[in-house]
């Protein structure tokens, strides 16, 4: 398992949702202005549409790793819900100046319908607390790896614990071992009675 690395999931959540926002603004615009002169043309439809798909399926497979899917999680979810309460509780000037912000660079259109309906809140919400559960998670499954019943060298040994000796004779765990053969011993001479003559 990868080592979980939630700060910098966190920076890469901001970051990914941030570009995401901006495309979805930009897209959800034009996929609008279709809505508002009636244009039944798919050809124009099409590219934002499969746009917002690719920008969606980038940012699920962040929030999808291993290493820094928690993080992504929770900061996707973080900038979702403090931009969508900004946008709703900030006066009206400071609030557009904000939705500036998300305004794709050289386009002619403002900030997204999303940014002033309160959509992002209700998704950004969920993310932030499914994010902070997971993220939680991750550091119990860190913690627990990391115990002494999982730290080992390149040989298998545990450090902090008496090392077995390895078995040479077979047997089992705390039995004495016993060689399988005797070892040598010179042979013995029978015993000697007196008046006997010692054998030739």
């Amino acid at each position: 398992m990868a080592k979980p690395l939630p700060a910098l999931g966190v920076v890469i959540g901001i970051i990914a949702s941030y570009a995401a926002m901006v495309v979805a603004s930009y897209a959800t615009t034009r996929l609008l202005i279709r809505v508002q002169l009636y244009n039944s043309n798919l050809d124009r439809v099409l590219p934002w549409l499969a746009l917002l798909i690719g920008v969606a399926v980038v940012l699920g497979l962040l929030m999808m790793a291993p290493a820094i899917g928690s993080g992504v999680t929770t900061g996707a979810g973080l900038l979702l819900t403090v931009v969508g309460v900004a946008v709703l509780v900030l006066p009206i000037r400071q609030a557009l100046d904000l939705v500036k912000l998300f305004q794709f660079p050289g386009s002619k259109y403002g900030g997204s319908y999303l940014l002033f309906d309160g959509s992002v809140i209700l998704l950004g919400i969920p993310l932030l607390l499914v994010g902070l559960r997971r993220w939680a998670l991750d550091a119990k499954v860190a913690k627990l790896l990391a115990g002494p019943g999982q730290l080992r060298d390149g040989r298998g040994y545990q450090p902090g614990y008496p090392q077995q000796q390895p078995q040479q004779w077979g047997g089992y765990p705390g039995q004495q071992q016993q060689p399988p053969y005797p070892p040598h011993q010179p042979p013995q001479q029978p015993p000697q009675y007196p008046g006997q003559q010692p054998p030739q």
